[in-house]
């Protein structure tokens, strides 16, 4: 019985000093005299390009569709990237009426842009990472486009593997760049 007690007390010994605990110390204070901000959560190894604008669109045909497609070389996506990690692609489409799609809107590739010109159309943009290249493909749904604009701007981001279970791809483009430290 004396060791039953004597296992309560330390428990509940361990579990108060538990709860009592607080977080660490703050560190020093820069030239000014004022706690600097704490700075982002990041991943060293997260990768990004430029945002870049496709300056030629070759057109194909697949089962009576028309694609413009554009190819980007990207030596950081490599076969451990696709196989562990996350490529996600990110459009400003600026070749649309700003009614259609504001500019500086940013979204995440796949993007369906839909508007009425006669009859409804859909315009759906997406992106296929392979080794070494992002493939940027262009879809009108009524074949309406044999070329499209060029101001519409890509960038792509690479998130290293490493961390089972992420929800990146959930993350706005915003929440993205804040938490990795990307310039927008």
């Amino acid at each position: 019985m004396k060791r039953i007690i004597f296992l309560v007390v330390c428990a509940a010994t361990v579990m108060l000093a538990g709860a009592g605990c607080k977080k660490g110390d703050t560190g020093p204070k820069g030239d000014t005299g004022q706690q600097g901000a704490q700075g982002p959560v990041g991943t060293p190894n997260v990768i990004y390009s430029s945002w870049f604008t496709p300056s030629l669109y070759i057109k194909d045909t697949v089962f009576g569709i028309w694609g413009l497609n554009y190819n980007k070389a990207a030596a950081s996506i490599t076969q451990q990237v696709l196989d562990s990690g996350t490529v996600l692609t990110f459009g400003k489409l600026e070749g649309y009426n700003s009614i259609i799609w504001p500019k500086g809107q940013v979204a995440q590739l796949p993007i369906t842009v839909t508007y009425i010109i006669g009859p409804t159309q859909n315009d759906t943009w997406s992106a296929l990472a392979t080794v070494g290249n992002l493939h940027i493909r262009f879809v009108n749904d009524h074949n309406l486009y044999g070329n499209i604009s060029t101001t519409h701007q890509f960038r792509y981001i690479i998130i290293p593997g490493g961390k089972p279970g992420a929800r990146v791809a959930q993350l706005s483009y915003e929440e993205i760049c804040r938490q990795y430290n990307i310039p927008e």
